[in-house]
């Protein structure tokens, strides 16, 4: 805060300057009446004129106090201070850009995590699927998936039916079975016996 006010009150001073408040070669009021003025301590009234003195804005003499030096020099300190407020400003942007980011990066993580559990699951279901052969013999043999009611009665699900080396992922209810048919079926352990039975 302290930091922020003498900075302010250096601005002022040479915003006043730049306006023709005072002139080159003014002299400025004393660091008791400038701390009165802007109701602040001398001694951030003499940061401020430092921060002034440093850019050759004003000088410093003993036995005549604080002067206008260069009314150009304030105008150069005024924009140089623009610029730093425009950099503060794109540093603010891109911290929160950055932390956004950041929690971004932690959501896909999050997610990334999610997917590979489903994965594993699914992968772990896969490696539990089963493989039937329809015979010529089966009852299955020109009976559509409805007719048949698997899981209904089985609580089995065919995920694919091979059919001359041809994968038919997720046949749909309509699909008629035909001899030679290779079913892939995933099943609780219980529905595999009940699955088994139905062709045969």
């Amino acid at each position: 805060m302290e930091q922020a006010r003498y900075q302010e009150i250096a601005n002022q001073i040479a915003y006043a300057i730049v306006i023709g408040e005072y002139n080159e070669g003014d002299k400025i009021h004393g660091r008791s009446t400038l701390a009165g003025r802007f109701n602040v301590s001398p001694e951030t009234i003499r940061r401020a004129i430092a921060i002034l003195q440093s850019e050759g804005v004003v000088g410093v003499r003993q036995g005549i106090g604080i002067t206008v030096n260069s009314k150009s020099q304030a105008e150069k300190f005024l924009r140089s201070y623009d610029q730093k407020g425009e950099v503060q400003t794109l540093v603010e942007e891109l911290r929160s850009l950055m932390e956004k980011r950041r929690n971004i990066d932690r959501q896909i993580d999050k997610i990334l995590s999610r997917v590979a559990n489903y994965a594993d699951r699914y992968i772990t279901r896969w490696n539990d699927v089963a493989e039937f052969q329809v015979k010529s013999k089966s009852p299955a043999v020109g009976r559509t998936l409805r007719d048949l009611r698997i899981r209904e009665t089985t609580g089995a699900t065919v995920v694919a039916v091979v059919r001359n080396g041809n994968e038919y992922f997720s046949p749909h209810a309509d699909y008629m079975l035909r001899e030679g048919d290779v079913l892939l079926v995933v099943s609780p352990e219980d529905g595999i016996n009940k699955f088994e039975s139905m062709l045969t």
